[in-house]
């Protein structure tokens, strides 16, 4: 039952207080009032009353204001037939306890306090946008609700883990892999064959990815590089609203993606005052791991540059609070905050070490002991609505996310290192409804920074042939420190305007615009050095010195972009021609992207809609070609000479280079050119869409030998980004929804489905992107030698994100008398053959007989199907007085599911995915 909101002045702000879903106006074309009273014939399916309210205003050309939190939750019964625009909006109002109010240029809904104890409310169910809407007509966009959200499993609470039932979003073998399960980072993605780091990310409008430099190029713990991820900012998916996918038909509206558009929304004031406080734990004695029988899966086995790959032990655990209130009179505020928390136990082996003390070397002992690793992901943010008047809203977001992990090296003393990954972002929106449309307007700043801070600045390296038939190794420090950040202020708007009709056509026209200012700088504060020496017990000479010394470089690129888009109705068919312009001031280019999308409403009652379209997308530049140079910029080396040590490099020959990156030249933006068709049935009370997508990504960046055949020292090692990699990927898939509850047993049941089928052939790798290089010399990178046959690289299966079949169902069934909501999973996924690349020894490379140029060498290993069934069981019973309690079970049958495959000291292991993972949890709703 509604809260009661009398108190509240519901003239003035059209029932701003009533609490749902975060607040957003509605607004739609104008009617005349001679319109209003003539009757119209309406074919509106039954379903969500905001879609329902959407599809008459649309359809009638009404303007409707009204708050969508006063229909949030409630359904409205099938409408067809003639009827007066009064007429029908009664109609589709009926027990809702809401009514309307004639302004003269359209209707006002509101609150009916005379009614407001017979209104019934059902069942909460997500309510779409009215972008969301103009995006259903052309595509088939995946939508979550805060309250789906908090039924779902949670996993780690990151925004990909809401995304296992999407069909077509495919996740890293890597990221599901039961060795490391301490580890709480946001996974990987892929969709439609894109690479991992071309997927657009955004919240409340703000694009989030981090293009500093988000790509792990496979080779662990590195002097130049720290870690990295696509996201820059590692959001609580419980404490945002709503989470919208697109990955078709995409709107001119978005840019800087090649794959699709993952699209969160904050939660906003609610009218009200509440909240929750909630805690969540696992544990990996709950828990059951499967592993190569011959594999020592011991995290004393963790390696100087992988020292966290086993993680047989850790606890993990996931707190935190929201909270709104009122501030004033039309003024509130959703306060958030949350810590997920990983203690991971390790074994460090220890050892002899020795360190340097002005001339001398000092043994050292450092002796086995048990460690802990840390990983830890910090939440805090404030959202103010202000709700000015029933046209006006203004929200202003401000958001903190801090992820950090301590680290250590094993069997290195003093090695230990803290990497922390930080956003901070303040976003301001203005939503302003007009005579002629609705604006919106934003204002976004973000910083984010990625850094390593480590024990040591420098790592001594000592050789002892005291036993020359088992020399002896003895390392000191770790891998010391550096930073990188990236600031953007961002400012853009758009206008839609309301339908015009222009004879038997009508035009929903949409335009914006915007500019956005990026700083970016890579900076090591302090010159790191590794010294090596060699010799035997107390006879130790100084070999090498290699030194990173202290110094940073910085970029600036302003980008700006335009788009126009009109969705032409011509009876039955809708039209959506759009294009965009974007200037791509990094690399100095002005892309221009075509998008069109086509929708039939074959019977004119929306139960069977043909889809098509041919659009063109732009991807993001990473900061990361421009700062590139100076990772390794400021490496030099110094021989034998003790006066190494004092790290000065006076010109005088004793410091050499070795650059490997000599500037960024001719680079061009990536893109995707995208096919598709698809079709939109209702049948009964169920949603069947079947789908194909063809993507053709090129100009992709990756990196190559800038002198391939040089066999100058100064010269081989050089690198240099080009626009010379492509890949294809085919998609078909089909899913099916209910369109309302099925109510049976005391229950309301919710079944979903989908099968999808993809392949994607890409001549690198889609994990590794523009990192992936060789620099073997003779090497033709445009073939491959591939299961005994040469062929071009391009038809290289994907190595990564590779399913090719992958089934999902999904119920939810809840019982509300009882307080008590059940929702399950069961995923399937295909046996697959697995690409790998052989070891680049004698073996890894072919020779080509007609040119004599070598060509790497790539076999494939079967990995078997796999099927698994996550639950979510969550309880929160009324004489409980707002506590609840939930239960999660990934892998409930504590299936062996292989996902990958692991080289290791020679040889090949299988990797399993996680076995049966349980968490336990309590809430406390006030």
């Amino acid at each position: 039952m509604p809260s009661d909101t009398s108190r509240f002045p519901v003239l003035l702000c059209a029932s701003l207080f009533l609490a749902a879903v975060p607040p957003a106006l509605a607004e739609t074309p104008a009617a005349t009032r001679g319109q209003a009273g003539q009757l119209q014939y309406f074919a509106i399916p039954a379903g969500p009353l905001g879609q329902s309210l959407a599809r008459l205003a649309e359809h009638s050309g009404v303007r409707l204001a009204y708050d969508s939190r006063l229909v949030d939750g409630y359904q409205a019964l099938r409408l067809e037939g003639h009827y007066s625009i009064a007429g029908a909006l009664e109609a589709l109002l009926a027990g809702s306890g809401l009514t309307i109010v004639d302004t003269g240029t359209g209707y006002l809904i509101r609150r009916d306090q005379a009614n407001d104890e017979q209104a019934v409310r059902l069942q909460p169910t997500n309510v779409n946008s009215l972008h969301n809407e103009d995006e259903q007509r052309f595509s088939n966009p995946f939508t979550l609700s805060a309250e789906q959200i908090d039924k779902r499993p949670q996993a780690n609470s990151n925004l990909t883990d809401l995304l296992r039932s999407h069909p077509v979003v495919q996740f890293s073998n890597s990221s599901q892999s039961g060795l490391n399960q301490g580890e709480i980072k946001p996974d990987s993605i892929s969709i439609h064959g894109s690479r991992p780091y071309q997927g657009l990310f955004s919240l409340d409008g703000m694009r989030m990815n981090n293009d500093l430099d988000p790509v792990d190029p496979g080779n662990g713990v590195t002097l130049a590089s720290g870690t990295s991820s696509e996201q820059g900012f590692y959001l609580d998916s419980r404490l945002i609203d709503s989470l919208e996918v697109h990955d078709s038909n995409i709107s001119a509206r978005y840019s800087g993606f090649t794959g699709g558009v993952v699209e969160a929304t904050s939660r906003s004031w609610r009218g009200g005052q509440g909240g929750r406080v909630y805690y969540r734990h696992s544990d990996a004695d709950w828990n059951h791991t499967f592993s190569d029988s011959r594999l020592d899966f011991d995290s004393a086995n963790n390696s100087v540059d992988r020292p966290a790959r086993f993680q047989p032990k850790y606890q993990k655990s996931d707190y935190g609070a929201w909270a709104e209130t009122q501030l004033a009179e039309n003024l509130g505020v959703v306060v958030s905050a949350s810590r997920r928390d990983s203690k991971i136990p390790m074994r460090d082996l220890g050892g002899q070490a020795l360190m340097v003390e002005g001339s001398e070397l000092v043994p050292l002992d450092s002796p086995a002991r048990n460690r802990q690793q840390r990983r830890q992901s910090d939440n805090l943010s404030a959202k103010f609505s202000l709700y000015a008047t029933p046209e006006t809203t203004l929200h202003w977001t401000v958001l903190y996310s801090g992820y950090e992990e301590q680290m250590f090296q094993n069997s290195i003393a003093d090695s230990g290192y803290r990497n922390s990954h930080d956003g901070l972002g303040s976003i301001l929106k203005l939503e302003q409804l007009t005579d002629l449309g609705r604006l919106d307007l934003s204002a976004s700043y973000r910083h984010m920074t990625d850094e390593r801070d480590g024990d040591t600045d420098f790592r001594i390296l000592v050789r002892d042939f005291t036993d020359w038939r088992a020399p002896r190794n003895y390392q000191y420090g770790g891998p010391g420190s550096l930073e990188s950040y990236q600031d953007t202020v961002e400012l853009s708007g758009q206008f839609a305007f309301d339908q015009l009709r222009t004879g038997v056509l009508g035009h929903q026209v949409t335009v914006g615009a915007g500019v956005n200012q990026v700083d970016a700088e890579f900076k090591r504060e302090q010159t790191y050095y590794s010294a090596t020496f060699t010799g035997m017990q107390d006879f130790y000479n100084l070999q090498q010195v290699d030194a990173f010394f202290a110094g940073s470089t910085s970029t600036r690129y302003t980008s700006y972009h335009l788009f126009l888009e009109d969705a032409v109705e011509w009876g039955r068919v809708t039209v959506r021609p759009g294009v965009r312009l974007d200037r791509d001031d990094f690399v100095g280019r002005d892309n221009l992207a075509p998008r069109l999308a086509i929708s039939w409403d074959v019977q004119g009652n929306g139960d069977t809609v043909l889809k098509a379209g041919a659009n063109r997308y732009y991807g993001s530049s990473m900061l990361t070609y421009a700062l590139y140079g100076a990772q390794n910029g400021g490496l030099k080396h110094c021989y034998g000479d003790p006066s190494c040590l004092a790290l000065k490099d006076s010109g005088d020959g004793s410091w050499d280079a070795t650059p490997d990156y000599e500037g960024l030249d001719g680079l061009k933006t990536p893109y995707s050119d995208e096919l598709m068709v698809g079709l939109s049935q209702r049948w009964g009370n169920s949603l069947w869409s079947l789908q194909y997508v063809n993507r053709k990504h090129r100009d992709e960046v990756r990196s190559r030998p800038k002198y391939p055949d040089s066999r100058a020292s100064d010269k081989r090692s050089v690198k240099q980004f080009t626009n010379d990699s492509k890949t294809d990927s085919d998609n078909v898939y089909l899913s099916v929804s209910m369109l309302e509850p099925l109510r049976w047993q005391g229950a309301e049941h919710v079944f979903g489905a989908s099968l999808a089928w993809q392949r994607t052939r890409s001549d690198t790798a889609l994990e590794l992107g523009y990192t992936d290089i060789d620099l073997s010399m003779k090497l033709d990178p445009d073939k491959a030698w591939y299961n005994g046959k040469v062929i071009s690289a391009k038809d290289l299966p994907a190595t990564d994100f590779n399913a090719p079949w992958k089934l999902n169902l999904d119920w939810q069934a809840t019982w509300q008398a009882q307080g008590l909501s059940l929702f399950n999973r069961l995923t399937f996924e295909s046996s697959r053959d697995q690409v790998y690349k052989h070891d680049t020894d004698a073996d890894g490379y072919y020779t080509l007989p007609d040119s004599g140029l070598r060509v790497r060498k790539y076999s494939s290993a079967r990995i078997g199907s796999l099927w698994r069934w996550d639950t979510s069981l969550q309880w929160k019973p009324a004489f409980a007085g707002g506590l609840g309690f939930t239960a999660e079970v990934n892998n409930l049958f504590n299936t062996r599911n292989q996902s990958d495959t692991l080289n290791w000291r020679g040889e090949t292991y299988k990797v399993y995915q996680p076995g049966r993972q349980l968490w336990l949890g309590l809430s406390y709703d006030f």
